[in-house]
Order: C-alpha cells, then sequence, then structure tokens
C-alpha cells in the first residue's frame, strides 16, 4: 500500500507498451489483409499499395514517438502530465475531487489477445484504472492503464490527497452536517439514497465491486446501494469516512485495489 512518505521526491511513469503493441499488430494486420487480397502479390504491380503500406508503417512510428514523450509526473508540488500536445499540471493544494473507476481485466476476456495486451498496462495485471483529478476552478487530469504500473501511480497519489479530503468530511460530520456525494448523502448516523435513510449501524458492506460502488443492508440480499463508481465524486472518501462511522464494515486502506472486488 502506498503512504505518504512515498510521495517525496519524483516519480515518473512513461506510457504502456500495450497501446502501441496493439496498433502495430492491428496495422501489421491490415496490411497483410490487403496484400493476401491481391493475385499478383509484386510490389511493382501494386504502386498505391506500396504507398499506403508506408504510410501505415510511419504512422506507427510516429505513434511510438508520440506516446514516448507521454509521462506522468509526481512530485512534492503536485501531478504533471506531459505528451506532444502539451503539457497539464495541477498543484496537490488545487485537487478538490476525484473520480475513480476500477474496470476488471476479466471484463476484457472475450477479446482474447486484446484484453491480454490491455493487462499489460497494469503491474496487478488484474485491472484497469483510470483516476480523474479535477481541481478547484473545473480544470481535469486524468490517469490511467495508458501509463506503466498506474495502480503504483495511483496509490501515491490518492495516499496524498485522500488524508485531509477524509479529514474534512469527518469534521463536517462531527459538526452534524450532512455531506453530499452526488446523490449519495452521509451523516454521522445514516446514509441517504434515492429518499431511503439507511442507519449506518445496518451496512453490512460498502466495496467497490468492479466499476460499480456497492453498499449493502443487513438482512438484504441486493446492495441497497448500486452506481458505477465514477458518478460519484471521491468516492473513496465516502468508503473510508463510511468505515469510520460503521465500525463493522471492514477497513481496507488506500491501496487502489484493497477496495475492488474484481
Amino acid at each position: 500500500m502506498a503512504t505518504a512518505a512515498t510521495t517525496y521526491g519524483e516519480r515518473r511513469f512513461g506510457a504502456a507498451y500495450s497501446v502501441r503493441i496493439l496498433v502495430t499488430l492491428g496495422v501489421l494486420g491490415l496490411i497483410v489483409g490487403l496484400w493476401a487480397g491481391e493475385q499478383d502479390p509484386r510490389t511493382s504491380s501494386h504502386p498505391e499499395l506500396v504507398w499506403i503500406s508506408v504510410g501505415l508503417v510511419a504512422a506507427v512510428v510516429a505513434l511510438w514517438i508520440v506516446l514516448s514523450k507521454t509521462v506522468l509526473t509526481i512530485s512534492d508540488s503536485g501531478v504533471r502530465r506531459e505528451s506532444v500536445l502539451g503539457q497539464q499540471e495541477m498543484a496537490w493544494s488545487q485537487i478538490v475531487e476525484t473520480r475513480y473507476r476500477v474496470v476488471p481485466i476479466s471484463t476484457y476476456s472475450h477479446f482474447g489477445l486484446i484484453g491480454a495486451l490491455l493487462a499489460m498496462s497494469s503491474k496487478s495485471r488484474r485491472a484497469l484504472f483510470t483516476l480523474e483529478l479535477i481541481s478547484n476552478d473545473g480544470k481535469k487530469l486524468k490517469i490511467t492503464s495508458t501509463f506503466r504500473n498506474a495502480d503504483e501511480a495511483i496509490g501515491i497519489i490518492l495516499a496524498r490527497i485522500l488524508p485531509p479530503m477524509v479529514e474534512s468530511v469527518k469534521a463536517r460530520l462531527r459538526r452534524g452536517e450532512t455531506v453530499d456525494f452526488a446523490g449519495i448523502s452521509l451523516s454521522a448516523t445514516a446514509v441517504i439514497w434515492k429518499n431511503t435513510s439507511i442507519p449506518v449501524s445496518e451496512i453490512s458492506k460498502a466495496e467497490l465491486a468492479g466499476i460499480y460502488l456497492k453498499v449493502k443492508r443487513q438482512g438484504k440480499w441486493l446492495a441497497a446501494i448500486n452506481v458505477k463508481s465514477d458518478k460519484v465524486p471521491n468516492v473513496l472518501v465516502f468508503l473510508e469516512v463510511l468505515e469510520s462511522v460503521a465500525p463493522q464494515v471492514k477497513s481496507t486502506g488506500i491501496d487502489p485495489l484493497a477496495r475492488v472486488r474484481l
């Protein structure tokens, strides 16, 4: 699990090779298919196909060069994403909201080789991650499994930004306030969803089950709350604070995969 201590210094995460390999195989397959459809395989007989093939290969080379310049940097000052299109930077103090989604690799199993290549982008080999950071002025910076070791990068970021967010919500609950998470409201005594109030003492489980946030009530088979996790702002903050007011819900810490049932 990432800790706050690991955020000091500077860490750089380059683009994963999976996308590049996938596109390269796709283009090679297209080129082979184009030439296989011709009865005369001699290049001199098909100058147009030659130029098309050269153009496709050049496009793949350009893609590799472009993605090689895509870098995610995590430093003491914040998060920076660089690419040939420019640079996005967000200071830690500017981040006020996160949107988080984990897609199990098994979702892509029916794609065979494609699913395997997508899995290569994650150190865990079990899931594809998306973490979107939103600043106080509305700017967005997204970290996905297109970066190598994306789970590690996301773990470092969450370890830095979640503790103050969690403490802020806890302080509001101690003052008797109810905190809204885009439709899900949390107080010190209850979770409110679609006009239904669920006492925190009756919550048996709260977790990210694949791409969904699920909250179960004691004695109920179906989840009382079942919503896509990236539709809930600061969903990990919600889970951590809920665990503090509902001690029967098992705590799993900040590890980006620990809360996810794949």
